[in-house]
C-alpha cells in the first residue's frame, strides 16, 4: 500500500515538471523534446529598397515534427540594409543582410538581397466619384440615398508598367474616424497620360456607405509591395482628406397603373410588384434620384382604342389616354402629386408601336399641378430591344421633369434646341454603376461618347451630363418649393373643385370637355400665360376667372391639353351655367346639354339640386379575361360625360367623354358614378352585380 502511494506521488511530480517546461520552452523531456533545427520561409528574398515583405519562421525537434509554443527571437546582420520585426522584413538600401531567427540556442537562416529604388514614378493623378454620370472635372455632387457610386482612380506609370498594385480608398465621417476602407487592385498598364474615361482601378462603394459630411483620400500601395522614387504623389489629395460632395433630392413616388384597353379586347399588363425593378432599372442607372418609392396601383380602364391591327399607338391613343389618366391623378385621395405611369400592353393582334409612350411636359412654375406627372408607355419585355421598355420609362418620367427631346435619331417635338452635342449624342463617358452595385457586372462598364441620350431615340443609350445636370435642378427642393404658385394654387388639402380640362390644336381650334364638380386637391396654372379660363353665371356675370399656359406634350407639337381643378363654394358652384377658354385660336365653352336637358332644369329651375341629386345609372357586367368588365351608364338625357370611382379608394378607375363608361371591376364593389352635363354635376353610388 505504501509503495503504491509513493509511485503515485513520483507520477504526479513528473506530470508537474513537464508542465512547467511546456510553459517555458527551456528544459526538454520525453513529451517535450528539444528544438533541433529551425527553418526560415522563404530561404531567400530579394526586395526593393522601401518595400517589405514577410518571413515565417518554423522549430523542429530531431524527428522534423513542428513544435509550438517556443520563443523565436529574429535579427539582422545589417539594419542598415534590412530590418525586420516578428519576420517582417523592410528593404532599407542596397545590399545584403542575413536574416537570423534563434529558438533555445538553434538557429535557423535567410538571404536578403535589397536593391535600390529603379527611376520610376507612380502618381494617383486624379479620383472621379460617379454613380453613373459625371463630367471630367467631378463637378456633379453625389445623390444620398439613391444609386451606388464608383470611384474612377487614375494613376501614371513613368516609365509605363503593367505591374499590378494595390490601391486603397479611405472614408471618414465629419468626425474624422475611419469609417469605411476599399482596396482594389489596378488591371491596366499605367501610362504617362491617364483618362478619367478609362480608369486604372474603380472601386465600388454601396449607397448604404454613403453619407452626408464623408470625406475621401486614396493611397497607393499602402504596404510598399510596388514602391517608387517619390513617395509623396501616392495619396490623393496631396495634403489630406477632402470633403466628398454630396446632394439630397427629394424622393420620387410614382405609382405605376395597369392600363385597360376596353376597345381593344381589354388588353391589360400583367403588372405586378415583383416586376418594378426592372421598369425602374434604367431610371435609377440614369437618373440623379434618392429613394423611389414605387407601387402598382388599382387598374384604370381607358376610352382610347389603341388602332387597327397590326399597327397601332398613335398620338391620338397616348394623347386621350394620359388625359383621362391625369383626371384619376388629379381626383385621387392621397396620390395626387405623385407620378403616375401608365403601363400599356398592346392587344395581341398588334405587332408595332407607332409611340413607345407620352408624357406630359410641364412648363416652368407648373410641376405641381395637373399636366405635370402623368405618363404612359408600352410594357416590358414586348419591345425586340429588350431595354427598349425600361429606356422607356426614364425617358418619359424625364419628359416631367421638364426635359424635351435630344436631337438623336427619330426623335420628334418638341426638340430641346440648347442640346451641347450634335445628333443628340453624350458629352461625357458614362459608367454603368447601378449593374455593378447589383450583381449584373464585375464593373462599372465605361459608356463611350457614341452612345445617344436618353432623351433622343437612339440605341442603346445612356445619359448626358447636360440632362442630368437638368434634371437635377428641377429636382432640387428649392427649385420645386419656388415652382409652387405664390398664392396657394394647390392647397394640402381636398376641397370642392371644379374639374375643367380640354384640348388646344395651336392656331385651329379650343375643345372644352365636360365639366365635373367633385371633391379634390385644388390646382390652378402658376403663371399667366395666352389663354383664359371663365366661369360664369346664367346672366353672364363672371364667378371666376383664370389665365393659363397649356401643357406641352411629348411627340404632340401642335397639341396642347390643359386641365385646372378650380376651388368653389356651394355657392358659386350652383350658379355657374357656363365655363368658357378663350385664346388665339377662339373660345370655346363646355359640351353642355340643351337647356330642357340640363340637370337640375326640372326643379324650379335651380341648378343646386344637381348637386344632391341620385344619380340614375344602368349597368351591366361582362366576364372577360382577366376579371369582369363594367358598363355603366348615365341614364339622363342631358348627360355629356361620367367618372367612375372606386367607392371604396376613391380611386377613379374610368374616364369618358360620353354618358357611358367601361371598367374593370370585381362584383360586390360600389362604383361611384360622376355623371356631367357638361358644367353640373351629379353623383351617386350603385352596386356592382
Amino acid at each position: 500500500m505504501f509503495k503504491r502511494i509513493i509511485i503515485i506521488a513520483a507520477a504526479a511530480a513528473s506530470v508537474a515538471c513537464g508542465s512547467s517546461n511546456d510553459s517555458s520552452g527551456s528544459t526538454a523531456g520525453p513529451s517535450n523534446p528539444a528544438v533541433a533545427k529551425v527553418t526560415v520561409t522563404p530561404p531567400t528574398l530579394a526586395l526593393v529598397a522601401g518595400a517589405t515583405a514577410q518571413l515565417t519562421a518554423t522549430a523542429l525537434d530531431a524527428s522534423g515534427t513542428a513544435l509550438t509554443g517556443r520563443t523565436l527571437t529574429w535579427s539582422t546582420s545589417d539594419a542598415t540594409k534590412a530590418t525586420v520585426t516578428n519576420g517582417l522584413v523592410t528593404g532599407v538600401a542596397a545590399g545584403t543582410a542575413t536574416i537570423t531567427v534563434t529558438s533555445e540556442g538553434i538557429t535557423g537562416t535567410a538571404a536578403v538581397t535589397v536593391t535600390a529604388v529603379p527611376d520610376r514614378d507612380f502618381a494617383i493623378t486624379g479620383v472621379n466619384f460617379t454613380q453613373g454620370v459625371q463630367d471630367s472635372t467631378g463637378s456633379i455632387p453625389i445623390v444620398l440615398g439613391g444609386n451606388a457610386m464608383v470611384a474612377n482612380i487614375m494613376l501614371s506609370g513613368a516609365p509605363a508598367s503593367t505591374t499590378s498594385m494595390q490601391v486603397v480608398l479611405r472614408l471618414y465621417n465629419s468626425g474624422g474616424a475611419l469609417v469605411r476602407t476599399d482596396t482594389a487592385v489596378t488591371q491596366s498598364a499605367l501610362g504617362a497620360a491617364p483618362d478619367y474615361a478609362a480608369p486604372s482601378v474603380q472601386v465600388l462603394v454601396p449607397a448604404s456607405a454613403i453619407q452626408s459630411g464623408l470625406r475621401w483620400q486614396v493611397v497607393r500601395d499602402p504596404r510598399g509591395v510596388v514602391p517608387d522614387n517619390d513617395a509623396s504623389n501616392d495619396v490623393f489629395p496631396r495634403t489630406g482628406t477632402t470633403a466628398l460632395s454630396t446632394v439630397a433630392v427629394p424622393a420620387l413616388n410614382v405609382r405605376f397603373v395597369p392600363i385597360v384597353i376596353a376597345a381593344n379586347s381589354n388588353s391589360t399588363p400583367p403588372l405586378t410588384s415583383g416586376q418594378l425593378t426592372a421598369y425602374l432599372r434604367a431610371t435609377r442607372s440614369l437618373h440623379p434620384l434618392g429613394a423611389i418609392n414605387a407601387h402598382v396601383g388599382e387598374a384604370f380602364t381607358t376610352s382610347a382604342n389603341f388602332g387597327t391591327a397590326p399597327r397601332g399607338g398613335d398620338a391620338s391613343f397616348w394623347t386621350k389616354l394620359i388625359s383621362e389618366l391625369d383626371v384619376a391623378r388629379i381626383a385621387d385621395p392621397t396620390e395626387s402629386t405623385s407620378n403616375w405611369y401608365g403601363v400599356v400592353a398592346p392587344p395581341d393582334s398588334f405587332n408595332y408601336a407607332i409611340y413607345g409612350g407620352f408624357s406630359y411636359i410641364p412648363t416652368s412654375g407648373s410641376d405641381v399641378g395637373p399636366d405635370t406627372r402623368t405618363s404612359a408607355s408600352v410594357e416590358i419585355n414586348w419591345f425586340s430591344e429588350p431595354s427598349q421598355a425600361r429606356d422607356d420609362v426614364a425617358h418619359e418620367l424625364a419628359h416631367t421633369f421638364g426635359r424635351s427631346h435630344a436631337p438623336c435619331g427619330p426623335a420628334g417635338a418638341p426638340l430641346d434646341a440648347s442640346y451641347p452635342v450634335p445628333g443628340g449624342l453624350l458629352d461625357y463617358v458614362g459608367f454603368d454603376v447601378y449593374s455593378w452595385a447589383n450583381g449584373l457586372a464585375t464593373s462599372a462598364v465605361a459608356i463611350p461618347t457614341t452612345t445617344g441620350d436618353v432623351m433622343g431615340y437612339c440605341f442603346p443609350d445612356w445619359e448626358s451630363v447636360y440632362t442630368y445636370k437638368a434634371v437635377m435642378a428641377f429636382r432640387q427642393p428649392v427649385v420645386l418649393a419656388s415652382r409652387v404658385p405664390p398664392a396657394a394654387a394647390v392647397t394640402s388639402g381636398r376641397t370642392r373643385v371644379l374639374l375643367i380640362r380640354g384640348t388646344i390644336e395651336l392656331g385651329k381650334s379650343i375643345t372644352v370637355s365636360p365639366v365635373f364638380a367633385m371633391d379634390a386637391r385644388a390646382a390652378l396654372p402658376s403663371r399667366d400665360g395666352e389663354y383664359r379660363v371663365d366661369g360664369l353665371d346664367a346672366a353672364g356675370r363672371t364667378l371666376f376667372s383664370y389665365s393659363l399656359t397649356p401643357a406641352v406634350i411629348d411627340h404632340a407639337p401642335n397639341t396642347r391639353h390643359f386641365a385646372l381643378a378650380v376651388p368653389v363654394s356651394a355657392d358659386v358652384e350652383s350658379q355657374v351655367d357656363r365655363v368658357r377658354v378663350v385664346g388665339p385660336e377662339g373660345e370655346a365653352d363646355a359640351p353642355r346639354a340643351v337647356a330642357s336637358q340640363r340637370f337640375g332644369a326640372s326643379v324650379n329651375g335651380s341648378a343646386g339640386a344637381a348637386r344632391t341629386a341620385s344619380v340614375p345609372a344602368r349597368v351591366s357586367v361582362a366576364r372577360v379575361a382577366g376579371g369582369q368588365l363594367v358598363s355603366a351608364s348615365c341614364v339622363d338625357a342631358g348627360a355629356r360625360g361620367v367618372i367612375a370611382i372606386d367607392a371604396s379608394t376613391g380611386t377613379v378607375v374610368g374616364v369618358s367623354d360620353d354618358a357611358s363608361v367601361r371598367v374593370m371591376m370585381a362584383s360586390g364593389r360600389q362604383l361611384t358614378m360622376l355623371c356631367s352635363d357638361g358644367v353640373l354635376t351629379r353623383r351617386g353610388t350603385i352596386p356592382v352585380p
